[in-house]
């Protein structure tokens, strides 16, 4: 493989079963296959400390502030991102394989930061955030579950409206009998709207007592069966 940031031949380094493409000719960058770079913290202090002297004798300086492209997908361009949430140092890596570069120096930096009591505070400030994060978004989740639209009386009084808008419409264009073909289709999806609960858990004559569907889904259901007689009169009207 060639190096993406001087062009240079890479060598191949093994640390502790672990591979890695090195541009020991170059700029001393390196190459990390998919989890190479996790799987050097099984490796012992000395052989990271090979790894490190080898990454920070370069022979020429490169522009490390331009993209790089990929040396295993030569059509893919490296994306540069921080390298954790509590990591001030970037590391670009393939959208295609999920290989990492890094410059020379960067491993050293990367090192030295989690050993350092301030990414450990970091780290730990993190880790508080995600789990009081979590426990926030989990109660919002439930506080709207209760009170989403199809819930609301709003919502029973509006589809309690549009079936007797179809109701009027169908007496007056059929009749008794037109009217009660159109109340018998509109009664099930008009209570998917009002009571969203209830048929979340109905019982089939065939199946027996059915999963628990999501009321969300239901009361959404409910109203797109409503609405597919006005969607049809608006059509005729529009003809």
């Amino acid at each position: 493989m060639r190096c993406p940031a001087c062009n240079r031949t890479l060598t191949a380094v093994t640390i502790s079963s672990v591979t890695v493409d090195v541009c020991q000719e170059g700029c001393a960058g390196t190459w990390f296959d998919q989890g190479e770079l996790g799987s050097l913290d099984d490796a012992t202090e000395d052989k990271r400390r090979i790894l490190l002297e080898l990454t920070k004798s370069r022979a020429m300086i490169v522009d490390a502030s331009r993209r790089y492209r990929c040396p295993k997908c030569p059509d893919s361009v490296l994306m540069r991102h921080l390298f954790g949430a509590s990591s001030a140092d970037t590391v670009d890596e393939c959208p295609t394989c999920a290989g990492i570069w890094l410059d020379s120096g960067k491993l050293q930096q990367i090192r030295a930061e989690d050993d350092s009591e301030e990414a450990r505070k970091r780290a730990a400030q993190l880790r508080f955030e995600q789990i009081v994060i979590g426990e926030r978004m989990e109660l919002m989740r439930k506080e709207i579950g209760d009170e989403l639209p199809y819930d609301t009386s709003r919502s029973r009084v509006a589809a309690s409206l549009l079936v007797a808008f179809y109701l009027i419409v169908a007496l007056n264009l059929g009749g008794i009998g037109a009217g009660l073909i159109r109340l018998y289709r509109c009664i099930i999806p008009w209570a998917c709207v009002c009571f969203p609960d209830a048929f979340g858990a109905a019982v089939s004559p065939v199946l027996g007592t059915t999963r628990k569907s999501p009321r969300w889904f239901i009361w959404f259901f409910g109203w797109v069966a409503l609405c597919v007689p006005l969607i049809q009169i608006l059509i005729v009207l529009a003809e």
